[in-house]
């Protein structure tokens, strides 16, 4: 594998195009080390090492990415969704510590992001339609060049509104620790006590997509339909695949809220239907763990830009 991605990179590097791109690129390098020069912010190595890096991390990746697309086996596109799924689950529970908060994320993404993503890759078995998810016109079989953004796409918004439902109704059932008790005291289960909770969690998590949902065409362009309309596809065919995508957005995000809400949220009651007060001391110790972790981060940041600018003072004496 790894000799094919670098017989790729020379393949590519022979055309005469590549290296004109690159020298254009270069032009605007060496304007912004003489702005860096210029204004004093001693970027100049930073730059160039950035842009050094940056262009073998993008090229190494375009040439795996290309590999990946290729792939015509169905078990190893499900392979690669279910790794993004377990990546992704992995991040939220980095972002947002609390207990089994991996395990949860991991099966709302996965179950939500696989159940969505296997309507639209088999959707060509109805009679007649080509499927959401286009077949290769040589072999008939599904690509992971289209299964795999597409994929990646869905998993994303389901990370992100996993993330946001957990934290908005973690912080909103602490705030209203009494009432919730008062409510379960007069007999409602933890379900409905909290239920009122649970709707503003899946509100602050699928308004923002619906938004954009709304502003399409006229506020946004989504990079989807224009890259669609680029390759020479009917603006209309490209506007009503976004649409489409935007649906499978949505749909994969409120399967996942609601499956992250029920998971996380019965942790917070034991089976007296009474709130669990280790759970309740666990999260706040991985707050406070996390909040560590922050303040001393800060503090690293503080300290370094006071030697700077302690530097900069004895430099300029």
């Amino acid at each position: 594998m790894v000799s094919l991605i670098l017989l790729d990179i020379w393949d590519s590097l022979k055309h005469a195009n590549i290296w004109i791109r690159i020298a254009l690129a270069f032009v605007l390098l060496i304007v912004l080390i003489g702005l860096s020069f210029w204004q004093k912010t001693k970027l100049e190595s930073k730059l160039i090492w950035s842009f050094l890096r940056g262009t073998i991390q993008i090229v190494l990746f375009g040439s795996i990415l290309g590999l990946i697309f290729g792939i015509r086996k169905l078990w190893m596109l499900y392979l690669i969704l279910f790794l993004m799924c377990l990546f992704a689950a992995y991040t939220n529970a980095r972002s947002y510590p609390y207990p089994r908060m991996f395990l949860i994320g991991f099966f709302a993404i996965t179950s939500s992001s696989i159940v969505i993503m296997t309507l639209v890759m088999f959707s060509y078995i109805i009679p007649g339609f080509e499927g959401i998810i286009p077949l290769d016109p040589v072999t008939l079989e599904l690509t992971g060049e289209y299964v795999i953004p597409i994929g990646s796409m869905v998993i994303a918004f389901a990370m992100r509104v996993s993330g946001i439902a957990v934290e908005r109704v973690r912080s909103d059932i602490i705030k209203s620790k009494g009432s919730i008790e008062a409510a379960l005291a007069l007999g409602d289960s933890p379900y409905r006590a909290i239920q009122h909770i649970l709707r503003e969690s899946y509100r602050a998590g699928l308004i923002p997509t619906i938004n954009r949902v709304a502003s399409l065409g006229i506020v946004t362009i989504p990079g989807l339909m224009a890259g669609m309309i680029i390759g020479g596809v009917h603006p209309v065919e490209a506007a009503i695949y976004q649409v489409v995508i935007f649906l499978m957005l949505l749909s994969s995000s409120f399967i996942t809220s609601i499956i992250t809400n029920v998971l996380f949220t019965r942790q917070f009651f034991t089976n007296k239907q009474q709130f669990d007060i280790d759970f309740i001391n666990k999260m706040i110790k991985s707050e406070n763990q996390k909040t560590g972790a922050f303040l001393k981060e800060k503090w690293k940041n503080w300290r370094e830009k006071r030697k700077r600018k302690k530097n900069d003072e004895e430099t300029t004496k």
